[in-house]
């Protein structure tokens, strides 16, 4: 099992996943009854997953002992212990996928982000310029929608997470080379460099050369977007507020808006369609192909679900 879990250290996986993965296998082991599992088959896996399913364990938590199980014999090819992997060609059906709500085409991202400009964005200046009173508090409101234009962005054309784009830094943006440096914060995740698109470059340069100096609060990290002090649980309050509200104006500007994770689907989605898979894993960060993957559209599922319990593989 040493073994196993020093493969399994090498994939980038945590200590807790690592841990299940080995229990799940400890739990096979012993229903196998026979700790040279090498000479495991094909169908003693299909067995094996019938088994669960009579204890109606959900499609979900078998899908997981599959995986456990995959690894596991990759492990054992690795180490040149058996030839092939049983586990294969093997898949579940019942087990539900990310459900995704509508999907956006590049032009719709693109309308979206247009909508927030010319409708939240250019209002708000034009109250500015006009000299209509509350100037301040126009000015504040303006800087605020831009910098949320400017986010905005990042999320219809790259894709990138929530956390990604609250992550991002000064010196993550490359206008020389039109391009975005994405670090890799937390487990989930991989780092990786994605180009710019046109319509960002001289919006990125007003904010980081107008807006952003006004909008800083005192933050030592150089963060490009709702710099926090740290230590301040009032600013962190205020920028999550902050948040919030601009979540609220795109629901209000569109419809089909649901959230900003719609939007990186919406994006995922279309590089499946136009880059293959392996290149859609690059692009927005999986670590596993079968992240990627949960992006495919499967509209058969549902008519699936009824013959489901009664051939589960």
């Amino acid at each position: 099992m040493q073994t196993f879990e020093t493969y399994l250290q090498g994939k980038g996986l945590t200590s807790a996943t690592i841990y299940r993965y080995k229990r799940f296998i400890t739990v096979f082991k012993a229903w196998y009854g026979n700790d040279e599992v090498i000479n495991c088959q094909k169908k003693d896996i299909l067995n094996y997953l019938n088994y669960l399913n009579n204890r109606n364990l959900q499609a979900i938590s078998r899908n997981n002992t599959l995986i456990a199980l995959r690894h596991y014999f990759d492990s054992l090819m690795h180490n040149g212990m058996i030839a092939s992997n049983p586990t294969a060609l093997i898949k579940l059906r019942g087990v539900k996928r990310r459900k995704l709500h509508h999907t956006y085409t590049p032009e719709e991202l693109s309308e979206l982000a247009d909508t927030y400009y010319h409708l939240e964005v250019k209002r708000t200046q034009e109250k500015l310029t006009t000299g209509t009173g509350g100037q301040y508090l126009h000015q504040r409101t303006y800087n605020a929608k831009m910098r949320n234009y400017t986010m905005l962005l990042f999320f219809t054309h790259q894709g990138i997470t929530t956390s990604e784009v609250l992550r991002l830094k000064v010196e993550d943006i490359e206008l020389h080379k039109a391009s975005v440096k994405i670090t890799k914060g937390t487990r989930r995740g991989n780092a990786r460099t994605l180009p710019l698109h046109a319509t960002q470059i001289g919006a990125l340069m007003q904010y980081l050369n107008e807006i952003r100096p006004q909008l800083e609060t005192g933050s030592t990290d150089n963060t490009l977007f709702l710099p926090i002090p740290k230590n301040d649980p009032k600013a962190k309050k205020e920028a999550q507020t902050s948040f919030k509200l601009f979540v609220r104006q795109l629901k209000r500007l569109n419809r089909n808006f649901n959230s900003l994770e719609q939007l990186r689907a919406s994006v995922i989605t279309y590089w499946i369609k136009t880059c293959g898979l392996r290149k859609a894993q690059y692009l927005a960060g999986h670590k596993s192909i079968t992240s990627t993957e949960e992006y495919l559209p499967n509209y058969i599922e549902d008519l699936a679900e009824d013959i489901t319990k009664f051939n589960p593989f």
